[in-house]
């Protein structure tokens, strides 16, 4: 006969580990030993959990908050925002927990040139490429619906060597309150700096309200809405570093600036060391990282220096991106081909491969699995993959 008491120790033991799991906030696929601290920075690249980086985060007890502190809702992320993840993961499953999410535009204001040939946006005197992995947000065909003097945000990965941000999204406002900037500064005076070719006056702030300005200093201005004698006038100015913690397990995806050597360089303004002799890279060699290079890196932290196992190098001009979406179809349009799933409108062709099922069982509440890249217009995900998931 079994002991009871060994019985109710196994049960409260059981009962223990199970409530430890649920602090935690499990993960979609059930997966548990989330025991890994993590931080990761860059697009959102699918939902059904947030997807950052390839690790799908629970995001459900996660706080959301924006740039400026203020608490925000999960439904304000979208596909090709650039966010800041902290949480927890399970090492070697692409699972993770989600305690806190930041977000935040790279720049907020009136478009004042589009050159069409090129892709390229002119956004508060700043030069903004679009490239095939570029989402929209308000313009139905996308790059080709933006117009000069449109009110934007762009979300987007700036390379401080060329000075141009490659934009991962662009939503398109009807009102901006204030107008935002983030970048470095240079042509630092006693009143102004510097961002691009963008002029920003700094004398109407207490110097007791600034940091300490200097050349390089990765800086988020607050503007007012008009410029004044040909200057934007700054309204706040504060340090935009990305600061990871020293220790724990870290991913970030930017472009490399102040390479001194494979030892000594910087991604997204993070320190990186791929020195080590295990270093795996994707899509590259060790010999190709230099400034200007968009890079993802994945890896360790080590007294506040990311210790990279892992360095995947991008694609320059995009178009090799994957997007995820998991979850519940809303609304199917048959004609038009197409559904709508976390809000993004998802389109098939002849070329999409259906797994589990076809393209005449999609309907309102059908849960689907989507692989794809964004449309050709930017507006939506074009599905090279659909599974029907049971």
């Amino acid at each position: 006969m079994k002991n009871p008491l060994s019985h109710w120790r196994s049960l409260a033991a059981w009962l223990m580990a199970a409530a430890l799991v649920a602090a935690c906030g499990g993960v979609d696929s059930g997966g548990t030993g989330m025991t890994a601290e993590t931080s990761s920075s860059g697009r959102i690249t699918g939902f059904g959990s947030v997807i950052v980086n390839g690790v799908r985060f629970d995001d459900n007890q996660a706080s959301v908050v924006d740039d400026d502190g203020t608490a925000r809702s999960r439904d304000d992320l979208r596909l090709g925002m650039v966010i800041d993840v902290q949480g927890l993961s399970e090492p070697h499953s692409g699972n993770g927990v989600a305690r806190r999410i930041q977000f935040g535009n790279d720049i907020a204001g009136p478009v004042t040139a589009v050159d069409a040939a090129n892709s390229r946006l002119t956004v508060l005197g700043q030069a903004v490429q679009v490239d095939p992995d570029t989402f929209f947000g308000g313009y139905a065909h996308g790059f080709a619906d933006v117009l000069a003097g449109d009110l934007v945000e762009v979300f987007a990965f700036y390379d401080p060597t060329s000075g141009v941000y490659a934009a991962t999204r662009i939503e398109r406002q009807t009102a901006l309150a204030a107008f935002t900037l983030r970048g470095r500064i240079s042509a630092l005076g006693s009143t102004s700096f510097a961002i691009g070719a963008a002029v920003i006056d700094y004398s109407g702030i207490a110097p007791s309200a600034l940091p300490a300005l200097s050349n390089g200093l990765s800086v988020r201005v607050s503007l007012q809405t008009a410029p004044v004698a040909g200057r934007w006038v700054a309204t706040t100015v504060r340090t935009s570093q990305r600061n990871f913690p020293a220790t724990g397990e870290a991913e970030v995806e930017g472009y490399v600036s102040g390479f001194a050597s494979p030892a000594s360089f910087f991604v997204a303004g993070v320190p990186v060391d791929a020195s080590g002799p295990a270093v795996s890279f994707r899509h590259g060699s060790l010999n190709q990282i230099a400034n200007g290079v968009r890079a993802e890196v994945e890896g360790e932290m080590r007294n506040g220096v990311l210790v990279a196992s892992v360095v995947d190098l991008k694609q320059q001009g995009g178009g090799r991106q994957e997007f995820e979406l998991h979850g519940a179809i809303t609304s199917v349009n048959a004609a038009a081909r197409s559904f709508v799933l976390h809000g993004v409108t998802v389109f098939h062709d002849n070329s999409t491969n259906f797994t589990s099922g076809s393209a005449a069982q999609l309907a309102a509440g059908t849960q689907v699995e989507v692989r794809g890249g964004p449309s050709a217009d930017g507006a939506g995900v074009l599905a090279t993959k659909i599974k029907f998931e049971r």
